[in-house]
């Protein structure tokens, strides 16, 4: 064994002849050990345990939320429009969103059948809903404005012009497998609109929505009843505010058997209205994903500028949903008085409307009135307006000052004569060109445009004068130099009007300002002898004081099908729902006594008004009173207007002023 002693290394030191010495003599073994550390405290301890399961419950949480963020994207992407060829047509005429914070229009067909599901094509189906829905996040509004499937207008298959006129619903099925985009252009005509998302579901997604969130709260307004086998769409429900599963949800908006299609729009309005609260108070983290997968197969979305619907967007969207202030939605539609009824050559029943009626409510669904429920509330306590208009410096310019030269930019042929035509029945100076110049404008465009002259005074306010009456999708620019030799041919006009592809033909009248009619009187009936006897027969199943209207509508009568019905609308509760029926036997509205306090009907009143030592509650929409609520310490009494709101303003308050307690 060879060792580095002999060479001195690794000994300790010389002997005295200079030779390498020994070492010195080891003592016993001693085994080292590493001290122990301070012992800690039960407190650190615990801190120290908290610490590793916080640590282990955000790497859970990180794994967790992406596997949601992928799961959610993943699911965006099957209902994106790319799975869909129809769909896909039809989202090249979407008009992008520039920005998620910026207001956004979405058109919602339901319809009865789909494809994918047992169908090659959407030949056959119809749409079964049609609403547009408008989301604000400037002002934090959202819209709603539907239209009867039964309303009669020019059906258009993605082109400019029409191919006959038909039920606004019979687009999808007419048009073949183009029905989604035959929808959209019908849609985008009849208002002018551009419109950024189309958003197609069939039943099976209605109620998958609906189970999803397990159930939607609905106020129904009276008993509604159709058995299999009628013929009908089957319906049993009874009146009262109560939850609805997804079957029960559909059968309610699409029921219209015994009033009309018009009441069904209105129907779906309350619903989407129910749905977007029961959304706000229920739908969790973790629900997000099973409510998207709910909506595979069933639902499909196109949007403006192609491509998926980013997360953003959604983010945006319901943020917007979540933070939505008391009256901020909107139920807009076409009054019921505006319709005119007239019977097809097959002897169906449809509906015709003006289009001056269109364009008001189309105004009025992109110009929301935030300070509604404000005016409602002067108004009902005869409070005077304290705003003030504010003054501008440059008045208005007449029509006859305004001078304008019409081109066609689009595929109609004489659309420019036609509308030069139109715009000199409303006093413009209409320019024109010499007999052997086409009046057509250099290109063809999708939206119309108004060009002004930026050398004469006054010509910009002219073109945004000029601008509303050929539809919201109308563009104001600068002269380009092939407009301008256009106007040098005919005079040199403030402005040149190239109206598009999109344009009907038709000039829209000038917006309506916003105000709100003059309050008519309550229409009132004596409640006492209508309610007082079959109320008391049902006092004593409630824990509650009973009250009885004193005043109800006018002709109003307890309905013949549960007029007055106790229910239990959730544990240990009980409600008395009175239904009446006005005399046309169509409208039904009712008053619902509850110890329910906390009933999500109940939440974000617009308006609160001091009463006798209490306070009502008002709930306002589009200008009508929907419901009034008047609160005592154990128990809430609400009177809730007709779908239509139909009932006054000032009936509605003073109904819910009569409500007194009945005496033994």
């Amino acid at each position: 064994m060879r060792t580095t002693i002999k060479r001195g290394i690794g000994r300790a030191g010389f002997n005295g002849n200079g030779h390498a010495g020994s070492p010195p003599a080891i003592g016993p073994v001693v085994r080292y050990r590493q001290p122990e550390p301070p012992r800690r405290s039960l407190v650190a301890m615990l801190l120290r345990g908290l610490g590793w399961l916080v640590l282990a419950i955000a790497v859970v949480a990180s794994g967790v939320g992406g596997g949601l963020y992928l799961y959610a994207h993943e699911t965006l992407r099957s209902v994106s429009a790319i799975n869909d060829p129809s769909l896909r047509r039809a989202q090249v005429n979407l008009s992008p969103i520039a920005d998620p914070s910026k207001p956004a229009i979405a058109l919602i067909a339901g319809y009865d059948h789909r494809a994918g599901t047992g169908t090659t094509s959407y030949a056959g189906s119809n749409s079964d809903t049609l609403m547009l829905v408008r989301a604000d996040p400037t002002n934090d509004t959202l819209s709603l404005l539907s239209f009867p499937r039964d309303m009669w207008v020019p059906i258009y298959c993605q082109g400019n012009t029409p191919i006959t006129s038909n039920r606004i619903n019979s687009a999808w099925a007419m048009c073949g497998a183009n029905g989604p985009g035959a929808v959209l252009d019908t849609m985008e005509h009849l208002t002018g609109l551009k419109i950024n998302y189309l958003i197609t579901l069939d039943f099976h997604a209605f109620k998958q929505i609906v189970n999803r969130l397990h159930g939607v709260y609905m106020n129904v307004d009276r008993r509604y009843y159709n058995p299999l086998g009628t013929g009908w769409s089957a319906i049993n429900l009874h009146p009262g505010y109560q939850k609805l599963d997804g079957g029960q949800a559909l059968s309610y908006v699409r029921f219209r058997h015994t009033d009309s299609d018009i009441y069904r729009t209105g129907r779906q309005q309350l619903f989407l209205d129910a749905l977007k609260a029961r959304v706000r108070q229920t739908l969790s983290l973790f629900e997000i994903p099973q409510l998207i997968g709910a909506l595979k197969n069933n639902l499909e979305i196109g949007r403006g500028g192609g491509g998926t619907v980013s997360l953003g967007e959604l983010q945006s969207y319901g943020k917007l949903l979540e933070h939505l202030p008391a009256g901020h939605v909107f139920r807009d539609s076409i009054p019921l008085d505006q319709f005119h009824y007239f019977t097809t050559a097959g002897g169906a029943d449809v509906e015709s409307v003006a289009p001056q009626s269109i364009e008001t409510a189309v105004h009025q669904f992109e110009h929301p009135n935030i300070s509604e429920p404000k005016q409602v509330s002067d108004q009902l306590l005869g409070h005077k307006a304290t705003h003030k208009k504010k003054k501008t410096n440059t008045p208005p310019l007449k029509a006859k000052d305004i001078s304008v030269l019409v081109l066609n930019a689009g595929t109609v042929p004489g659309r420019a004569a036609n509308t030069t035509y139109l715009l000199t029945q409303r006093g413009y100076h209409t320019a024109q060109l010499p007999s052997t110049v086409a009046a057509n404008a250099p290109r063809e465009t999708r939206d119309t445009i108004v060009y002004y002259d930026p050398v004469q005074p006054h010509a910009k306010q002219a073109a945004q004068q000029m601008k509303p009456l050929f539809g919201a999708a109308t563009q104001v620019e600068q002269m380009t130099q092939s407009i301008a030799s256009f106007a040098q041919q005919a005079g040199n006009p403030l402005v040149v009007a190239a109206v598009g592809t999109r344009f009907g033909g038709t000039l829209v009248s000038p917006p309506k300002k916003v105000k709100l009619p003059p309050p008519p009187p309550p229409a009132l009936s004596p409640g006492g002898p209508v309610t007082l006897g079959p109320l008391r027969q049902v006092a004593r199943e409630v824990p509650f004081r009973v009250m009885v209207p004193q005043k109800i509508a006018q002709g109003a009568q307890l309905s013949t099908e549960e007029g007055v019905r106790v229910f239990r609308p959730i544990r240990n509760h009980k409600t008395i729902c009175l239904t009446y029926v006005m005399p046309n036997g169509i409208e039904y509205w009712n008053i619902e006594e509850t110890n329910w306090n906390s009933a999500p009907i109940l939440d974000n009143p617009t308006d609160v008004i001091p009463y006798h030592g209490s306070k009502l509650y008002l709930y306002t929409t589009a200008g009508a009173v929907q419901m009034v609520v008047l609160r005592t310490k154990t128990a809430t009494y609400w009177v809730t207007n007709t779908i239509l709101n139909e009932l006054s303003n000032s009936t509605m308050l003073a109904i819910a002023k009569s409500l007194t307690p009945i005496t033994k």
